[in-house]
């Protein structure tokens, strides 16, 4: 080899060691690059292992404190499996209600847990709840559990989606409102026991105040017919020896002007200034007025002892048609004409009707209270333009359905009687008459005495054109005790 040649040849090792040495410094560099770039991944890997680790942790300790939660809610909780619907978890309440552990009911569906009617139900209500996608909510619903019992349920249902907003799970919460409904159940009794005992109440103290009044308006009727009875009975019974005592008076008179028919002057002017022949045709009129006027007052006494009737508080046979005549008789003077309206006309058609064994003092203060209430709706219409007539009446018919029942019906042609007032009618207290004319009791008693006492009925047929009627129903004969 030619030094020439050696020289390049040289010249290219060189040149190849230069190479080699360049390629050297940059494979170092990559190696310095890659090792750094590896020592900061497997930091950055540490870290993330790191990472993952807390939340791993975190996440576990958030599933202890839901599962905790879950295990102490008072409600119960499942958690079905979307696609066969069977319980993949539930707490201890669910355990309560299902009547089961946990063991028994993990891995199971509802009809493993309830009778086929109530599994029937729920499963229905989870598909509707999954294909929906939304919360179904049942405020009550009640069932029978494995061992029996029945039992009052609050249910929801809540589809739990995956990522492609499939249902994975159905949460199922129900809650045991059993007690609850028990408890209201036990206070609405309460409160129904406690509204019958306050009507109750205001039905005895209406009772009481109803009784007295009229107990001493049958007292002071009695006192004041027994007060005048006898005077009146002293008067009328010696109307009957003063007539004949005068008519002999007069006869002898009589006889005087027969045998004597030119008496002294002094007698003559006497006579004349008398008017002597006027009196004695006068006097014996004076004397039948009189009578009658005593006979009448004994009927308005008679009157009198028939309405208050103390001695027959018992059940006893009586003539209706006395006790009706009895209250007319002492109402008289409101039927009279007076200056703010004309007389009021009352009409009797009465039927031939039996004794009826009734209590008669009080079924008179029926008739009384119902025709009391006729003449003031009466009074009040006799206003010019509120009644399209201008004779007030009052009819009272009687009459008997068959051998066991007769009815009374008292009408009065006043205005009607609204409809809201009619369905409140017959309650304690309640009155449209003004303050101080009324207290709402009557026609409430009188429906206790027609219904309770008597086993009868108390209706009232009123209409929009006017007029109202009360008709009362009452057996002939009381049931034997």
């Amino acid at each position: 080899m030619s030094i020439e040649e050696l020289n390049q040849e040289l010249t290219s090792l060189r040149q190849c060691l230069q190479q080699l040495k360049t390629d050297n410094a940059e494979l170092r560099q990559t190696v310095i690059e890659y090792t750094n770039q590896l020592q900061q991944h497997n930091s950055e890997r540490q870290a993330a292992l790191y990472e993952r680790q807390l939340i791993e942790e975190q996440l576990q300790t958030a599933q202890k404190f839901l599962h905790s939660v879950i295990q102490t809610m008072p409600v119960a909780v499942f958690v079905k499996d979307a696609a066969d619907l069977r319980i993949v978890l539930c707490n201890r309440a669910a355990e309560k209600l299902a009547g089961v552990s946990a063991d028994e009911i993990l891995g199971k569906n509802d009809y493993d847990l309830f009778p086929k009617q109530e599994a029937d139900f729920f499963t229905q209500r989870d598909h509707e709840a999954l294909n929906n996608k939304t919360l179904l909510e049942i405020p009550e619903e009640i069932i029978r559990t494995k061992s029996g019992e029945t039992r009052i349920l609050q249910i929801k249902k809540a589809p739990i989606l995956d990522s492609q907003g499939q249902p994975k799970y159905l949460l199922v919460v129900r809650d045991d409102i059993t007690k609850h409904k028990q408890a209201q159940a036990q206070l609405k009794q309460q409160a129904i026991e406690l509204e019958q005992t306050l009507k109750e109440l205001q039905t005895t103290q209406s009772q009481l105040i109803q009784s007295e009044k009229m107990s001493s308006l049958g007292q002071l009727v009695a006192g004041v017919a027994h007060e005048i009875n006898n005077p009146v009975n002293f008067i009328y019974g010696n109307l009957t020896y003063a007539n004949k005592y005068i008519q002999q008076l007069l006869n002898l008179l009589h006889l005087y002007r027969i045998n004597y028919p030119n008496p002294a002057l002094e007698i003559q002017m006497a006579i004349q200034s008398m008017e002597f022949d006027f009196l004695v045709e006068d006097l014996p009129k004076l004397l039948a007025s009189m009578e009658v006027g005593a006979e009448r007052i004994q009927q308005i006494v008679l009157s009198f002892r028939t309405f208050s009737r103390l001695d027959e508080a018992e059940l006893k046979a009586v003539d209706i048609h006395q006790g009706i005549d009895s209250t007319l008789m002492i109402l008289e003077h409101r039927f009279n004409t007076r200056a703010s309206h004309p007389q009021i006309q009352v009409i009797k058609d009465y039927g031939n009707l039996p004794l009826v064994e009734c209590y008669a003092g009080q079924l008179n203060q029926v008739f009384m209270n119902i025709l009391t209430n006729a003449i003031d709706a009466l009074e009040d219409s006799l206003i010019p333009g509120k009644l399209s007539h201008n004779q007030p009446q009052i009819v009272i018919c009687t009459q008997q359905i068959n051998a066991q029942q007769i009815v009374i019906r008292i009408f009065n042609n006043g205005p009607g009687i609204p409809e809201q007032v009619k369905q409140r009618l017959f309650d304690p207290f309640f009155t449209t008459k003004a303050v101080g004319k009324g207290t709402g009791l009557g026609l409430s008693i009188s429906y206790q005495i027609i219904t309770e006492l008597h086993g009868g009925s108390l209706e009232c047929v009123s209409s929009p054109e006017g007029g109202a009627e009360f008709t009362i129903t009452i057996p002939v004969a009381q049931p034997k005790q």
